[in-house]
């Protein structure tokens, strides 16, 4: 892939985010909503006084001069002036929320890049759980701060001097009085915020460490369940639980404390105005609608004064939350980038000269290497464990940043360089790589950028991922995995006829090769390796109306257990499991192998637990219960459970029960006809005249099975379920569709199948060889392999070797390699021993000098 035009070599200095104060994000952003929040706060400044005023006017001039017209026009106005105050408060709550939104959305892009750009190593010490809770829930609570910055203070603060002048031009001595009260609230309510403060440090720290244990264990949980440690980590969790526990009750006695001075405070104001204002009402120094209008005016100030505590509070919460947030994801420790060194003339490809790399501690893993590669050699870098080779393979991929020593490509000092121009030179390969949530196509494509990608290059970008995934191997699985996808009904459409006539292929031209491994749906054979259910109601429903939950309330399957009594053998059935199962689970630790070949899931466990003690104690089966129990015998596939052997009577039941169900429920006259093309079923009368999917196929090929996997349309048949026989099908099912034309269309929907969380629906050479297709699709000139080829058997590894030493003959390939018989097929060996190089040559070269590649060569092949 070609550097493009734009791509810029070196790095540009900027402010790091972690450097950049909270205030920054206030400043720096949103300037005209700012202002026109500014603008509404001082319009509402305006309707929160006027009822003020107001009211002494309507007790003073309109009730005292029993003026009724003048009272009607003062609550007027009153009434008018405290809804506008209203609607104007409404407006500001709203834009501090779209401003702190906005703020929040910047502040969490800019970190989470942030984070992506960090070095490597600075991962070594980020553990997924706190970063995950920082990235979160910490930055909600400072988006909340950041919205009301500008308006909460500002607010509150006119509020105060417009009200307080308000007082002052009513009587001195009260404004006095009620400001006297202020300095012993702003004493003790920070000193009570700097304890709270300092215990929410605490909590804070104590949530992340519960975040990385919980986080810990879901990765570690094979090693928990294999050595039995639930009590071990049920301790460890507990520990944690309970310091948690005794800092909130801490905290909350703060948070209390700093509420409780407040709201007495605020109370004593009011006290001390009824003393000395009642004392000059009542002796005619001050009039009684002066008074109102004085304690009302002293309420306002309630809400401005508990606003700014309240803001004060969030500030301080937010102050800590994000010196926590920046101190996290911080990169100060790591040292600067050494300093260019002179390059030779002319320059060498890739040259590393005296490369050091220590960790923190002064543990050295790499000692004074000197390298010199090549363009287009193929280098094998080997050696024992922790002699060094991945971390030199991450530092040569300036994933790591090195010590002490300089790397030059091209005559370029690769430590100013920016990653993106990086990146367009050189791509790494991953021992163990990540798999993303999403398509197999999507992260094969994941290594191009946006505008690699377009109408004009697309073509070409699929074909050559066509001949990559071909090449190592990965076409067989993508087609399996197609195979195995249930096709959106737009795409059914389109694949139904090649999928139809590669049924009618399967069954009239290949049905001995493929009845070895599957068997094949026969509408006068009992299946034994498909469910009970489709055993019985041998057909599918485009609505799943028939789906195995659905059928004990669903009509037909009502009348067909009815007319053909076998609701007390589907009970009995069900029953039966229930009791082997509990009994087995008595025995044996549960685990997901276990219900793999139960039809019992384990989630469901405890309910039947409750329907089996229910029974015990001697009560009647509820309906639901029965169903429940029905859901469980339905589920029953003989060869796979096993755990109860059905008898043949009960097999020929529900063979007679299947012909029922077809014939008079379905009105399928005769279920032996064979499909045509174009989806119609000539012997089903339930068949649609024109291209509309009918709602309920059968399994006589009567047409396409909309809510089935391609695998059984094509087959109309179960897989005999072992891992031999799904190997030779995936040979079947490759080698037929490849000989009749069909495997473009396949691969497109393996493409297009969802690997689940990070690959978890794909096996570890699935996985490898997702990642070697991205990497060699994304075309750089220079490609380091970490043992990228570990999780494959040798036949894959040797195809993978073939096909890049072969076809990227062109490209500097660095590999680490662990099969040392693969070594003869690079240009240059390089033997590592603790952290140094030492040897360096061809294979022939190293064979003769009987060396460290000798010794390792005849311990790996004896």
């Amino acid at each position: 892939m070609n550097q493009s035009k734009d791509t810029p070599i070196f790095n540009k200095k900027h402010i790091p985010i972690t450097k950049r104060s909270l205030y920054y994000w206030i400043i720096s952003r949103y300037h005209g909503l700012q202002v026109l929040l500014l603008a509404i706060i001082l319009i509402s400044i305006f309707f929160r006084v006027v009822p003020l005023e107001l009211q002494k006017r309507i007790i003073n001039e309109a009730i005292d001069k029993r003026d009724e017209l003048l009272l009607l026009w003062y609550c007027g106005f009153y009434i008018s002036a405290v809804f506008l105050a209203g609607l104007s408060k409404y407006l500001i709550n709203m834009l501090q929320v779209i401003i702190g939104q906005k703020i929040l959305i910047d502040l969490r892009t800019d970190l989470y890049m942030h984070v992506l750009h960090l070095p490597l190593q600075r991962y070594r010490g980020l553990r997924p759980g706190s970063a995950i809770s920082a990235m979160t829930g910490e930055l909600n609570a400072i988006g909340a701060f950041l919205g009301e910055s500008l308006a909460v203070p500002l607010t509150s603060i006119l509020t105060y001097v417009v009200v307080f002048s308000y007082m002052f031009s009513l009587s001195h001595m009260l404004t006095l009085i009620t400001l006297a009260i202020y300095p012993f609230e702003l004493i003790i309510i920070p000193l009570l915020q700097k304890k709270f403060n300092g215990w929410n440090r605490k909590r804070i720290a104590t949530v992340r460490e519960m975040s990385d244990t919980v986080n810990e264990a879901i990765n570690g949980i094979v090693e928990i369940q294999s050595y039995n440690r639930y009590h071990y980590e049920k301790i460890r969790i507990g520990l944690l639980i309970a310091k948690l526990y005794r800092i909130t009750i801490t905290l909350n006695l703060y948070k209390f404390g700093i509420k409780f001075s407040g709201n007495f405070f605020q109370a004593l104001g009011p006290f001390l105005l009824f003393l000395v204002g009642g004392h000059l009402a009542i002796n005619g120094q001050f009039s009684l609608g002066a008074l109102v209008a004085f304690l009302s005016a002293h309420e306002k100030l309630y809400d401005p004064w508990q606003e700014l505590r309240l803001f004060y509070q969030q500030h301080q919460n937010a102050h800590v939350l994000y010196k926590q947030i920046t101190r996290l994801f911080d990169n100060q420790e790591l040292p600067p980038p050494p300093a260019a060194r002179k390059v030779n003339n002319p320059p060498q490809y890739l040259e590393l000269s005296r490369i050091h790399y220590t960790l923190p501690g002064n543990t050295t893993l790499l000692r004074n290497v000197n390298l010199t590669i090549n363009q287009g050699e193929h280098i094998a870098l080997i050696g024992g464990s922790g002699c060094g080779k991945s971390t030199l393979s991450l530092v040569l991929a300036r994933l790591y940043q090195t010590t002490k020593g300089t790397i030059h490509f091209d005559g370029k000092d690769m430590t100013c360089c920016t990653p993106e121009f990086i990146s367009s030179k050189i791509t790494m390969i991953p021992q163990h790589p990540f798999i993303f949530s999403g398509t197999i196509g999507e992260n094969i494509l994941y290594g191009l950028h946006d505008s690699a990608i377009n109408a004009e290059s697309s073509k070409e970008i699929q074909n050559r991922l066509r001949r990559i995934i071909h090449n190592i191997g990965l076409e067989k699985d993508v087609v399996w995995l197609g195979m195995s996808s249930i096709p959106p009904l737009d795409k059914a459409h389109k694949l139904k006829e090649h999928i139809l006539k590669m049924r009618q292929i399967v069954h009239q031209d290949l049905k001995s090769q493929f009845e070895e491994v599957v068997e094949f749906y026969d509408p006068d054979t009992f299946l034994r390796f498909a469910t009970l259910r489709d055993n019985l109601i041998f057909g599918e429903s485009l609505s799943n109306k028939y789906q195995i939950e659905k059928l004990p309330t669903n009509r037909d399957f009502i009348t067909l257990i009815k007319q053909t009594n076998l609701e007390d053998d589907f009970i009995g059935l069900g029953l039966a499991l229930v009791r082997i199962t509990l009994e087995m689970l008595q025995q044996i630790d549960i685990d997901e192998a276990f219900f793999s070949k139960n039809p019992m899931k384990e989630e469901e466990f405890p309910r039947y637990d409750n329907i089996l003690s229910h029974l015990d104690n001697a009560a009647t089966l509820t309906r639901e219960e029965k169903n429940h129990l029905m859901i469980l015998a339905l589920r029953y596939i003989p060869a796979k459970h096993g755990q109860i052997k059905l008898q043949p009577e009960f097999e020929t039941k529900i063979l007679s029960a299947r012909k029922y169900f077809l014939s008079e429920i379905k009105q399928v006259d005769n279920c032996h006809g064979v499909h045509d093309n174009q989806d119609h079923v000539r012997d089903n009368k339930t068949a649609s005249s024109n291209d509309q999917p009918n709602d309920f196929n059968t399994y006589c090929h009567s047409g396409y099975l909309y809510n089935r996997n391609i695998r059984t349309n094509i087959l109309l048949g179960s897989v005999k379920k072992t891992f031999d026989d799904i190997l030779q099908l995936k040979e079947l099912a490759w080698s037929t569709f490849k000989r009749y034309g069909f495997l473009e269309e396949i691969i497109d929907l393996g493409l297009d199948f969802f690997v689940g969380s990070q690959g978890s629906h794909l096996s570890g050479g699935q996985k490898q060889k997702i990642a070697i297709a991205r990497a060699l699709l994304t075309d750089t000139p220079i490609l380091i392999m970490d043992e990228a080829t570990a999780s494959l058997d040798n036949i894959s590894q040797s195809m993978i070797q073939d096909f890049i030493s072969t076809s990227f003959r062109e490209k500097t390939i660095i590999s680490i390699i662990h099969r040392l018989d693969l070594a003869q097929f690079y240009d240059r060996i390089i033997v590592m021993d603790n952290g140094a190089i030492v040897e360096d040559g061809t294979y022939d070269e190293l064979m003769q000098q009987e060396g460290a590649f000798f010794r390792l060569y005849h311990s790996d092949n004896p």
